[in-house]
């Protein structure tokens, strides 16, 4: 009996240490969730609507860009992004989520965008309510119990000069992705999430063709600023989203089909955005920087809106 002791001790211990090392991931949960307002104010809120402009453009190309509309409207754990652009070759985006499944609008008949074919292989994106980070009513670690997701602690982080805590992000089910989420250290308030994903090569017919395969990497990332206070919540204003792909003719194939490029110009008054390069292995950082004017809690909502078909 005395092994049983000491192995029930050693559990006990073991135990402890977990708990251990999920304390600090746990603590800097709530004070998270608290830098958005306090737990009856979140509860308080049940549909959020955030309207305001975007601007599109190649951040690494021309330097042009194209103005349009953006809309972010949730429900629980059911949301509509909605990122418009007034031209035909390219409208922008559309992605749906019904809290379980999700769908993604094509750019011309047939075709999604490079994004929009990156989303909607990993729709886990939405699901788990990480897309559009606070300015979602089902946003993820609001909700973390009832997904049974797991986080773990990366410490604290440079980017960009400034030194940010980073929290790996696992969903329940099994994801290819990387998701990494960025915390201020002295606000806690959350500023930033990266999705990234590598595809390593397939064998080649031969030596010299295998040698020459490469692995394709996709990055998509959201950024989180100008936060406001909104019926007592701190929700941001500014919302920036980068997808960029380093995706050679030799390269992985892409889960679920390559994304396709988008082409066509993209143009407004006075300027023309192209995205031809798109999928073709040029490497571009296509952004949507998104300035949120109005938001407005507790919006009536048609149901159907969230309907993914």
């Amino acid at each position: 009996m005395k092994w049983v002791a000491v192995a029930l001790c050693a559990f006990a211990l073991c135990g402890v240490s977990v708990a251990k090392d999920e304390s600090p991931v746990a603590e800097l949960v709530k004070k998270h969730l608290d830098s958005i307002g306090s737990e009856q104010a979140r509860a308080a809120v049940k549909t959020r609507v955030a309207e305001g402009t975007v601007r599109f453009q190649q951040v690494n190309a021309s330097g042009q860009y194209q103005d349009g509309k953006a809309q972010f409207v949730s429900d629980g754990r059911k949301m509509v992004s909605l990122l418009k652009l007034p031209n035909p070759n390219y409208h922008g985006e559309r992605f749906v989520s019904d809290g379980k499944k999700a769908d993604e609008a094509f750019v011309t008949p047939g075709r999604w965008s490079q994004l929009g074919q990156f989303v909607r292989v990993h729709n886990e994106i939405f699901t788990e309510g990480l897309w559009g980070g606070t300015l979602s009513t089902g946003w993820a670690l609001a909700t973390l119990e009832e997904r049974a997701s797991k986080l773990q602690d990366r410490g604290l982080k440079k980017v960009d000069g400034r030194e940010l805590r980073r929290i790996d992000y696992s969903p329940k089910k099994h994801s290819d992705l990387e998701i990494q989420l960025y915390f201020e250290p002295e606000t806690s308030r959350h500023v930033m999430t990266v999705y990234a994903l590598t595809i390593s090569p397939q064998m080649g017919q031969g030596e010299v063709q295998t040698a020459r395969q490469q692995p394709s990497y996709y990055r998509l990332e959201e950024r989180f600023a100008d936060f406001k206070n909104v019926d007592n919540l701190n929700l941001p204003g500014r919302w920036t989203i980068q997808f960029t792909s380093d995706v050679t003719a030799a390269g992985g194939d892409y889960p679920g089909g390559r994304p396709s490029s988008v082409g066509g110009e993209v143009g407004a008054a006075g300027t023309n955005v192209s995205t031809a390069g798109i999928g073709t292995g040029r490497n571009p950082v296509n952004q949507f920087e998104v300035t949120m004017s109005n938001i407005s809690n507790n919006v009536p909502l048609d149901p159907k809106n969230f309907e993914v078909k």
